[in-house]
């Protein structure tokens, strides 16, 4: 029932709002059309490519039909229908790597925040929210409000290469169906049993975070380490829109030597004789698969992996920017045909780093080509 309202509440919202933001009708939006076949029988490459835009990474497809597109070295959200007018941009935001919305129509975006400390510029990991509600879905016009960041005792420092030297940095962002939202976070310092830098956070609709104790992530997930209960060198977070997986998370992960790089997560409550754990929704016992073999998303097919996300009926798509290619997952894990990298897509992708999915559409950020692709699965419109 509290499913139902939430839709129910959802579907008023848009529209209730559909006349003041002008919310594109996905019957409305063309079909692909002289695009490139991408591999067997798999996807075809919709046309025009989305140009014009710096080195995009972190998208979205909202609640409201439109895409948003983070462009960290612009300092900057831009604002795409799904028709390819980009309508505007918004105020500036230091380096916005990862963004979703929430039902509220409240983007929420992983960035940093400038501040100064004893007179020098300091800077720390942040969440921003732009309320795209309350400002008419004018992006251009809505504020871009700092509604949690990091201690500045955790200030970052990064090399002559970008690299995180020390401090905190967040690297992605994924709301659940309350409007509560989890936010990935990455640094070097785990020596704290209570608050390492390597974490996944949960912050309330309001932005309050709660405690790590109250959703049991720092006793069961590790901060280091390369099996598959460590959750350091997090790149990507991404939630389902169901309730069979409740508050269930998918994570990515970029360290080398991590074996098991995108790991599905789910919440077991635990009894009076046993603690509440995050673990695994894909089995590791070997001996469950045929031949003792784990499934292909289980296995360490992956470079490194930047964003992922699911669609509708839970396939699991990831962008790795190791193998410029996207891999497409059926929920037991298994590896589909759809799947595509250089050879299949004639090195379409370059360091690709964000992907979201709408009305069988798959959007992925070709950062390293400074554009956006879009992917038709073929049977779809046969």
């Amino acid at each position: 029932m509290k499913n139902a309202v939430i839709i129910l509440f959802a579907a008023i919202i848009i529209s209730g709002c559909n006349e003041k933001s002008k919310i594109v009708d996905p019957a409305s939006l063309p079909k692909a059309s002289g695009g490139q076949v991408v591999g067997d029988t798999s996807y075809i490459q919709m046309q025009p490519i989305w140009t014009g835009l710096s080195s995009p990474k972190g998208i979205k497809v909202g609640y409201d039909y439109i895409l948003y597109v983070t462009e960290p070295d612009s300092n900057r959200v831009q604002m795409v229908e799904l028709s390819g007018a980009n309508v505007g941009h918004s105020q500036y935001v230091k380096n916005p790597v990862a963004i979703t919305e929430d039902r509220r129509f409240n983007l929420i975006i992983a960035c940093e925040y400038d501040t100064i400390v004893a007179s020098r510029p300091v800077t720390v990991a942040a969440i921003a929210k732009i309320r795209l509600y309350d400002y008419n879905h004018d992006i251009s016009a809505a504020p871009v409000e700092i509604v949690h960041h990091e201690n500045v005792q955790n200030q970052i420092v990064r090399d002559g290469n970008g690299g995180l030297v020390s401090g905190r940095e967040y690297t992605g962002v994924a709301v659940l169906p309350d409007n509560s939202y989890y936010v990935t976070r990455h640094g070097n310092n785990n020596s704290s049993p209570i608050d390492p830098d390597n974490m996944v956070l949960h912050f309330s609709k309001n932005d309050l975070q709660y405690s790590s104790d109250y959703i049991d992530l720092v006793p069961s997930l590790l901060p280091t380490g390369s099996g598959f209960a460590a959750i350091n060198s997090l790149s990507g977070i991404t939630t389902f829109n169901t309730k069979q997986f409740g508050t269930d998370f998918i994570v990515t992960q970029v360290d080398p030597a991590n074996a098991f790089k995108v790991k599905w997560f789910t919440f077991n409550p635990g009894s009076e004789l046993a603690a509440p754990t995050w673990s695994s929704r894909l089995s590791l016992d070997q001996t469950k698969y045929a031949g003792g073999i784990l499934p292909d998303m289980l296995s360490n097919v992956f470079v490194s992996p930047q964003a992922v996300m699911v669609d509708d009926r839970s396939n699991i798509y990831v962008v790795d920017s190791g193998l410029d290619s996207l891999m497409k997952f059926d929920m037991t894990g298994k590896l589909l045909h759809e799947s595509f990298g250089p050879v299949k897509s004639g090195n379409a992708l370059l360091n690709p780093s964000g992907v979201t999915y709408f009305n069988k559409i798959v959007y992925i950020s070709d950062t390293g080509h400074d554009r956006l692709l879009r992917y038709e699965l073929s049977t779809d419109f046969r």
